[in-house]
């Protein structure tokens, strides 16, 4: 952001609110949700380039948009669709019982910040004996006390009104992060300042404080004639106040910053802790007005930063901590990739009603690659069908350390896939080498499916419906590659996948071992002469894998994952 003084930030009571420019953006949280709402005001902007002027309008707006965000956030918060005459005289009752409060509190506050600190002046004054005293004394005592309790006040409404003061914490984050140009993430503006100084309050303060000092100087005896002064004599102080904080906003050296410990000061009576829901409260609301320009229908679209956003602390309440589940989602309903995604600034309420969908079937557990039927592997994308399991990340190190060996020995060697699936494994090393791949798999489905993705893919391997080796007859090949089903039978129902995973490509059987038993007994005949095996493993498999290995295979060897799992297991015909 540039420094400049085209938005101001503030807390009330229930939110936050944010100006910029002729727009006013009011956010609080319903049912653990962050909900904004965006008003077109009716300020004239130029009226806010004059010095001087402009700091009366900035007191006026800042006043009138915090009692409206105020009342806009009820709104927000107490939203009912059918408003009846009840609802009607509750409401007028509210405002009536407000306005009284205000009232109240407006002549407990006189009565505390004027007539308690003159009385207490001139008790100080009588124990001390003081029969003859100088007016410019007495108000220099008179002043001091009455910013003492103005202090005092102020500290005790801070420990009053916590939920505020964490909200302007959370704004005042806000301002310093885009200030400093970074991005608009929860973890990012949490390890911000807690203090802003181009900040309402501290100008608001200060401009008291001085006034207290300074109106009392300036007295005249006709009641009418002494408001005016001091009407007056408070809006200059006021604009000067203010123009000099719009002077240092514009400078951000190690000077000017020693100049920032007034405002400081004042936030410093505050509470300046926050939390992750008052965070992200602020920055939505602060991402949404950013975004919108004076000429745009706001009842059309709606602010994809925002949304996103939205989405993502919604994912992590449900316990998906993913960026990239969140980018998928839009980047599907938008037909983009990531690169582009960022540069989208609005997304259409029929495709937001698609993105709601997607995320309402992934928080119940749906893995996306099953949503969409379609997964990355290697770099490839994969259609996927319900008799195909989808393709895992730590598949990729199974055909890394295949390719890897490829690479080392000789060329147009024949590959044989065992429970291909999907063909990803046999399309991708057919796909990066010049081997001749063959896959099967038992499930017809599953053969179609990968015959789909090798069309797609223009992968030239031959994909058959066979039972292990069982329509193979005596084909020979260097190389026999598996990922085959080995979770234990007990535990399968357990998986987090199993109601969206095919139970056939995850159970291996009581002891998980099942596949690895019947494939490795087959393989020497399938095998040339020092041909090669190569299996994915479940974690604590290696041992008993190995075990099975050692009867026909030498050289058995192991990889992990990048959890440091074991994952590959693989070996040599002696």
């Amino acid at each position: 952001m540039d420094k400049n003084t085209n938005m101001a930030g503030f807390a009330i009571s229930n939110g936050v609110c944010y100006l910029h420019n002729n727009y006013l953006a009011v956010g609080t949280i319903k049912n653990g949700q962050v909900v904004v709402k965006l008003l077109k005001t009716k300020t004239d902007a130029r009226l806010r380039k004059f010095p001087f002027i402009r700091a009366l309008i900035f007191v006026i707006v800042a006043i009138k948009n915090a009692i409206l965000g105020y009342f806009l956030a009820k709104k927000l918060l107490n939203k009912k669709i059918n408003i009846n005459a009840y609802d009607v005289i509750i409401n007028i009752v509210k405002v009536v019982i407000f306005l009284v409060a205000v009232l109240l509190g407006g002549l407990l506050g006189v009565w505390l910040i004027v007539a308690l600190p003159n009385m207490l002046s001139i008790a100080i004054f009588k124990a001390l004996d003081y029969v003859v005293v100088s007016s410019f004394l007495f108000n220099i005592l008179n002043s001091t006390l009455t910013v003492i309790l103005l202090v005092l006040l102020t500290l005790a409404f801070s420990q009053l009104w916590g939920k505020f003061f964490r909200s302007q914490s959370a704004v005042n984050k806000t301002m310093n992060a885009l200030r400093n140009k970074k991005s608009l993430d929860v973890d990012i503006v949490l390890n911000e300042k807690g203090k802003y100084f181009f900040n309402p309050f501290s100008i608001i303060f200060i401009t008291i404080i001085i006034s207290i000092y300074i109106l009392p100087l300036f007295y005249e005896k006709i009641f009418w004639l002494n408001l005016i002064y001091r009407t007056v004599l408070f809006a200059i102080i006021l604009s000067t106040v203010y123009e000099v904080f719009v002077f240092l906003n514009q400078y951000d050296n190690k000077f000017v910053k020693i100049l920032y410990a007034p405002s400081y000061w004042v936030q410093a009576m505050f509470k300046n802790n926050t939390d992750r829901e008052s965070v992200m409260c602020a920055i939505v609301t602060i991402k949404e007005v950013l975004m919108i320009n004076d000429n745009e229908d706001l009842k059309s679209q709606h602010n994809l930063i925002f949304e996103w956003q939205k989405l993502r602390e919604e994912f992590l309440q449900n316990g998906i901590d993913s960026e990239s589940d969140v980018d998928w989602i839009f980047c599907e309903v938008l037909n983009c990739n990531r690169a582009e995604l960022k540069t989208i600034k609005y997304i259409s309420p029929l495709d937001l009603n698609k993105v709601k969908k997607f995320a309402e079937l992934r928080m119940q557990g749906e893995p996306l690659q099953r949503i969409f039927g379609h997964s990355n592997f290697y770099g490839f994308e994969f259609e996927l069908n319900d008799d195909t399991l989808i393709p895992r990340f730590d598949t990729e190190i199974l055909v890394e350390t295949v390719l890897n060996d490829i690479k080392n020995g000789a060329s147009n060697q024949k590959v044989l896939d065992l429970c291909t699936g999907s063909g990803c494994i046999a399309i991708t090393i057919s796909k990066l080498s010049d081997c001749q791949v063959v896959g099967v798999d038992i499930n017809e489905s599953a053969v179609a499916m990968a015959r789909i993705n090798a069309d797609k893919l223009n992968a030239k391997v031959l994909f058959l419906k066979s039972n292990l080796f069982e329509s193979l007859n005596e084909q020979k090949f260097d190389i026999i590659v598996s990922n085959p089903p080995y979770i234990k039978s007990s535990e399968v129902e357990t998986l987090e996948v199993s109601e969206f995973d095919p139970h056939l490509a995850l159970d291996g059987g009581s002891d998980g071992l099942d596949f690895y038993r019947k494939i490795i007994a087959d393989a020497p005949k399938h095998l040339s002469k020092g041909g090669k095996i190569y299996f994915e493993i479940g974690k604590g498999q290696f041992e008993d894998v190995k075990e099975l290995l050692q009867k026909d295979f030498d050289n058995i060897g192991l990889r992990y994952d990048y959890q440091g799992i074991e994952r590959v297991i693989y070996g040599q015909l002696r």
